[in-house]
């Protein structure tokens, strides 16, 4: 296993939709408005957050496939990825059916959209629900990916969905004009042409009756409810951490756009967004270390491990937030405009501080993962998001889209603390046996 090369992989899948993030943004900007290109933010987010309509089935496959692979079972990996695929199908549908229910009152009601641009607010939302089926497939299939260790056609198929995050909204205000529909409609196809992609990437293991990979342990029992069992098993806390996290992340954006309009969103959705992209670098190398850690036997080398890159993350964050720091205020003002930097600049320092936090509790948040402790990780996040829904409408009701900052900065914090000391006595418990 190569962390090295895996990270890299991971980086690109990450960082290079950033190109076409800086160079598409301020025409969309520009082209949309505050309160259109508000709205468009919203279905990024919304396309994003139904995605955990896998069900934790991504995350699980990942683990599952690892196992299978460290132990040579490679003729049961079809079933296992055929059955986490039926699933995320299956979840998925529900995660487009509640979407489109919940369409008309997000664009008429809860946030306060204005009236001329409702219509194609909600035709835009509804579109977007038909993309969460190809969302969720697209997780199970990056999951099965990275437990066989393609982070090359992973990231690949993440650096075509990223370009087209950014890419088409440009080009369908081009072709359409300045309306959500179609953007939506881009955005949509553009995630069933990953899902076509990675059909054909994993079709060894997909479309072929019988692997021709040796199995000299193949498991005696690959029937499909025992697969999605399975499954379900590691996926269910998964998923419960997968419903509260995004909103704990995303969801202040809905609850900005309520409280003060989503004519304001931009000032904190973009510093937001960009911050969120800085995650990259400790996402790209959890994502490499989670079949590592889940496939280290000996636990003095799963210790070490586990402190060396907790280390390196400590001095990667620090490093990338102290530039944040430093380069907002000029970096805004070149690429939108000093007027917006001006608002931006304190969101964005407070937002930087816990974006440290929230980056270096990404290595802990693996660990216990990848040993199987993912019930333990949805239980804080249940905690987290009481706490952070307190505190968050405290703030934001008193001092506006600083305050909301100021609450996910808090509950990031008490995330990284919690998961950090979880982490350290589990590796002490499991030593001691």
């Amino acid at each position: 296993m190569s962390l090295k090369r895996n990270t890299i992989w991971n980086l690109l899948g990450n960082g290079l939709p950033l190109i076409a993030a800086a160079a598409f943004t301020p025409y969309t900007l520009r082209q949309l408005g505050n309160e259109a290109f508000g709205v468009l933010t919203l279905i990024w987010a919304l396309i994003g957050y139904f995605s955990l309509f896998d069900f934790g089935t991504g995350r699980a496959l990942t683990y599952e496939i690892s196992k299978l692979r460290s132990a040579g079972q490679f003729q049961s990996i079809p079933s296992v990825l055929k059955a986490g695929l039926l699933l995320t199908a299956a979840t998925g549908a529900l995660g487009t059916l509640i979407m489109i229910i919940l369409a008309p009152h997000l664009a008429q009601s809860w946030l306060k959209i204005s009236l001329p641009l409702q219509h194609d607010a909600q035709i835009a939302f509804e579109i977007a629900a038909l993309g969460v089926i190809p969302s969720a497939i697209t997780s199970g299939l990056r999951g099965a990916m990275e437990g066989l260790e393609r982070f090359r056609a992973s990231n690949l198929n993440k650096i075509f969905l990223g370009f087209c995050m950014f890419t088409l909204p440009a080009v369908a205000i081009v072709l359409h004009g300045p309306r959500l529909w179609p953007i939506a409609f881009y955005l949509a196809m553009a995630r069933l042409l990953v899902v076509i992609g990675g059909a054909l990437q994993l079709h060894k293991y997909l479309f072929a009756k019988n692997s021709a990979v040796p199995d000299s342990q193949v498991s005696t029992d690959n029937s499909l409810s025992k697969r999605l069992r399975s499954l379900l098993s590691f996926g269910f806390w998964v998923t419960v951490s997968s419903i509260i996290s995004p909103l704990m992340v995303f969801g202040d954006r809905f609850f900005v756009s309520a409280m003060v309009g989503a004519d304001k969103l931009s000032v904190y959705a973009i510093p937001q967004e960009a911050l969120m992209r800085m995650l990259l670098v400790p996402i790209a190398i959890c994502g490499a270390l989670l079949p590592l850690f889940a496939t280290l036997a000996d636990m003095p080398a799963l210790k070490n491990s586990y402190r060396e890159n907790y280390r390196r993350m400590t001095f990667i964050m620090l490093g990338l937030c102290i530039a944040v720091a430093l380069l907002a205020y000029p970096g805004f003002s070149l690429w939108l405009s000093p007027e917006f930097a001006s608002k931006a600049l304190p969101i964005t320092l407070i937002l930087a501080a816990g974006t440290f936090f929230n980056g270096i509790a990404l290595v802990p948040h693996t660990l216990l993962h990848a040993q199987g402790q993912t019930k333990i990780t949805a239980q804080f996040h249940f905690i987290e998001l009481i706490l952070y829904i307190a505190v968050l409408y405290f703030l934001a009701t008193f001092f506006g889209l600083v305050g909301a900052a100021f609450a996910w900065t808090f509950r990031v914090i008490l995330d990284w603390m919690l998961l950090h000391v979880t982490a350290q006595r589990h590796l002490k418990n499991q030593t001691a046996h």
